[in-house]
């Protein structure tokens, strides 16, 4: 059902692209000019503003190797029973970015769907979409509405998005230990008032869910108010403050967390082509959720067990920090960012502290090339379980050639390592793939 909506989204916002807007050539050159740095608190992404590609669309069909996939179940010697697989797949996409007058859409979308030589339950299909919609009817207001969808059982590998979504700023589901189908959908709104040529106010609210299709897995549902108030200090400098409410709450048994968030904000313009945006601040996050406890002897010996399961509550603090430095120019884009926050888990860890880092580089500078290469590093550590800390590092390499006539050589290479609760269990794997694909442009296809 997923796919069916991403599909008539997608139409719809390619008959935008079709149309002609008188204005477009007008916006041309005001498009250079520099529209302050991007703040974090917003969700807003740099890379989008200097999008190079008005429409790009591809379809293509690769060979794929799947080390290491990972299955939510045991064999009968109670081993997770790990496979290495082979096959074919058919990939298909479009991402787009576009200004009228008013308006300025953004959209990617990335799907395929696999089929592998051996006889597995691995067959299947990962699509994502993300989209941003700006409309400023006033010269003091500007509404926004974000997307993002899709459903994945290899969500580790799929190639993130066309750089116009700020993944710190919506709550998606990260870090998944098993490759386990995984649903999921965010909607987010904001509005923003320009009180002044300096000060502005931001304004907007956040719905989500995941669901996963084992049983022994947890899904969430939650929301997010947010709002702030940004000082343009210069030409090149933004500070503020802001303020973040979140609650989710688990598709399985009791549990649930609120979390209060309060954040200083500064963003500025190093160079023309390098942004430097931080945010800093702490969390309150409460959490009720069951846990065993000892059972009185008397007690214990009537049940016929020595635990038993009660509500617990839990309250910490946690420091709530993302900071992110990008370089955009022409035919290079690159990117390091950090984040040490709460989110709601994997589907084992519920509430828990992430830190991470990564790091992106693409390049298309060369005649027919495009190069991709991106890396990264997770610490989960669960506030309401007993737990041990979940460790995750990968990184990924990619290229594109052009061959004449929209025909292009695709090839890609990812690897993960992960080891869970102090190496009790560690975990390999890779995924490499070939391939041929049709888009449509003068300049190499550019997928990472």
């Amino acid at each position: 059902m997923l796919f069916v909506r991403a599909t008539l989204l997608f139409g719809c916002a390619a008959c935008l692209m079709a149309q002609t807007d008188s204005q477009a050539d007008s916006q041309a050159d005001s498009q250079t000019e520099y529209g302050g740095p991007a703040i974090l608190s917003r969700g807003e992404a740099p890379g989008a503003k200097n999008a190079p590609i008005a429409f790009r669309p591809y379809i293509g069909i690769n060979g794929i190797v799947d080390n290491g996939i990972l299955p939510v179940s045991v064999n009968e010697n109670g081993q997770i029973p790990i496979s290495d697989v082979y096959g074919v797949e058919l990939s298909l996409g479009a991402y787009t970015y576009h200004t009228w007058k008013h308006t300025t859409l953004a959209l990617d979308y990335r799907g395929n769907f696999r089929h592998y030589s051996q006889s597995t339950n691995y067959d299947g299909t990962d699509q994502y979409l993300s989209l941003i919609l700006t409309h400023q009817p006033s010269k003091r207001i500007i509404f926004s509405l974000r997307e993002q969808a899709g459903t994945y059982s290899r969500g580790y590998f799929l190639p993130s998005a066309y750089g116009i979504l700020e993944p710190a700023y919506l709550q998606l589901p990260q870090n998944d230990i098993y490759d386990n189908r995984v649903v999921f959908l965010n909607t987010a709104a904001s509005v923003t008032f320009q009180k002044s040529a300096r000060l502005s106010f931001n304004f907007g609210g956040e719905g989500d869910l995941v669901r996963r299709q084992s049983s022994a897995l947890y899904g969430t549902t939650g929301g997010i108010a947010r709002a702030d108030v940004q000082y343009r200090v210069t030409r090149h400098s933004t500070i503020g403050v802001d303020y973040l409410f979140n609650h989710f709450s688990f598709t399985q048994g009791f549990g649930n967390s609120t979390i209060h968030s309060v954040g200083l904000n500064y963003s500025t313009q190093l160079t023309r082509r390098v942004q430097l945006s931080v945010r800093a601040g702490g969390a309150r996050v409460e959490s009720s959720a069951l846990t065993e406890v000892p059972l009185d002897p008397a007690v214990a010996a009537i049940l016929g067990t020595s635990v038993g399961v009660q509500a617990a509550y839990h309250r910490n603090y946690v420091p709530d920090i993302t900071a992110r430095l990008s370089y955009t120019y022409q035919h290079s884009n690159f990117g390091l960012s950090y984040a040490n926050n709460v989110n709601p888990g994997n589907g084992v860890y519920l509430t828990s502290r992430n830190q991470s880092a990564g790091g992106s580089y693409s390049y298309t500078g060369i005649r027919y090339w495009n190069f991709g290469v991106d890396g990264g590093f997770s610490r989960m550590s669960t506030l309401i379980q007993t737990l041990g800390v979940y460790k995750s590092y990968g990184g990924g390499i990619g290229v594109t050639r052009a061959l004449g006539k929209s025909m292009h050589l695709v090839g890609r290479l990812d690897t993960r390592h992960y080891d869970v609760a102090g190496q009790t269990f560690l975990h390999n794997g890779f995924r490499a793939t070939v391939g041929f694909s049709w888009s449509p442009g003068d300049i190499p296809l550019a997928l990472w």
